[in-house]
């Protein structure tokens, strides 16, 4: 989980009934928190999955970062969450798509695949899930101009660590040679890659496009095409293309698929080659989601949506609240975080400027608080 910053998801309080947790001990009949009334239709005799607290909210006390104090705040000895359950991060997927052609030979194919290679035994991407494929394919008897060629992945999307021997080896075992069929090959990996987010719709699922050329060598194998195969993944289940732009490819035409595929502009290594795994790491943090999945609640208990607050810790800093927004067009300038749907929630999604914050801290702790009234943006 390093790669999602150790981020902590910690206090839910579930149901009536169940002993407090604060301080380490059992509360009494007495202390109990009341339960607010399931809505109708509920299980009766369940308690709400969010209660009032019985002792009240307490400030954190500071301002500033992601939030800040405010009426109904919480801080790290508020008694409001008292159970546990677990939430997780939105799991994060990339199909590294590796130029493999004969202009790749030399310093090029070196500094690309020492990087790949560091990015996959990284510490920072456990958790991730990676797979790996290359253009030209030339292996399998198809045409490289087929974007069925690409159909099979080199190495197919698993969990590092797990994954990386079978990543590491592959790279070590493959070399340059051929041309840049880059739309059939992307055409080909996307849609591996939209397949596999339908497959696995909670995954965020990106695709890297590594390469030192431009389209070339089939027909129809434009830069136009090639954008517009970024676009129809987008635009079909949210499926992101990154580019990252080697030495001898035209930038100008890299960043036009790179924004067709929802990334603004390709990351250039053009100058240096050993920035790429500089650049990889830019792609990981960026791509992080900033979404939090919210379990089920136990049997019997109902979600209390308005009693859930989300509080960030630094590594060595105090923590501070993230102010509720109502929705992302709320969330403005300033920090926060809202429901995917405020009816029916599956995930709390942090505004930009929180998010931001986040995925540039190495170290962090981000508990989402259950039973806790948050303070308002």
């Amino acid at each position: 989980m390093s790669f999602r910053r150790h981020f902590v998801f910690a206090p839910f309080l579930v149901a009536a009934g169940i002993a407090a947790q604060s301080g380490g001990c059992a509360a009494t009949e007495d202390e109990k928190p009341a339960t607010i009334p399931p809505p109708d239709g509920a299980a009766s005799g369940g308690g709400s999955f969010g209660v009032s607290s019985a002792s009240g909210d307490t400030s954190l006390g500071e301002g500033g970062g992601l939030g800040g104090a405010g009426e109904g705040g919480l801080g790290e000895g508020s008694s409001c969450a008292q159970a546990s359950a677990e939430a997780t991060l939105v799991p994060l997927d990339m199909l590294i798509l590796l130029d493999r052609s004969g202009s790749m030979l030399g310093s090029k194919w070196v500094g690309v695949t020492n990087a790949l290679s560091a990015f996959v035994t990284d510490a920072a991407s456990a958790g991730m899930n990676v797979g790996l494929t290359y253009f030209p394919r030339s292996s399998n008897g198809q045409s490289d101009c087929n974007h069925t060629s690409y159909d099979e992945l080199a190495v197919a999307i698993g969990e590092l660590p797990v994954n990386t021997p079978e990543l590491t080896a592959s790279i070590q075992s493959t070399s340059p040679g051929g041309g840049t069929p880059m739309r059939p090959a992307l055409q080909g990996v996307l849609t591996n890659a939209t397949a596999y987010k339908d497959a696995n719709p909670s995954h965020k699922v990106i695709v890297v496009l590594a390469t030192d050329g431009d389209p070339s060598g089939c027909s129809g194998n434009t830069v136009a095409s090639t954008a517009e195969m970024a676009q129809r993944a987008l635009r079909y289940n949210g499926v992101q293309t990154y580019v990252v732009a080697v030495q001898g490819s035209t930038l100008t035409n890299l960043d036009q698929i790179a924004a067709a595929g929802g990334t603004t502009r390709a990351f250039d290594v053009t100058a240096d080659i050993t920035a790429f795994s500089a650049k990889m790491a830019e792609i990981r943090a960026s791509a992080l989601p900033c979404e939090l999945l919210i379990p089920a609640p136990p049997a019997g208990a109902v979600l209390d949506t308005s009693r859930v607050a989300v509080r960030f810790a630094p590594e060595g800093a105090s923590p501070l609240e993230v102010p509720k927004a109502d929705d992302a067009a709320d969330c403005g300038t300033g920090p926060g975080w809202y429901y995917d749907d405020d009816v029916l929630p599956k995930k709390i999604i942090l505004c930009p400027a929180s998010c931001t914050t986040v995925q540039h801290e190495v170290r962090a702790e981000l508990d989402v608080l259950f039973g806790c009234a948050p303070t308002l943006n």
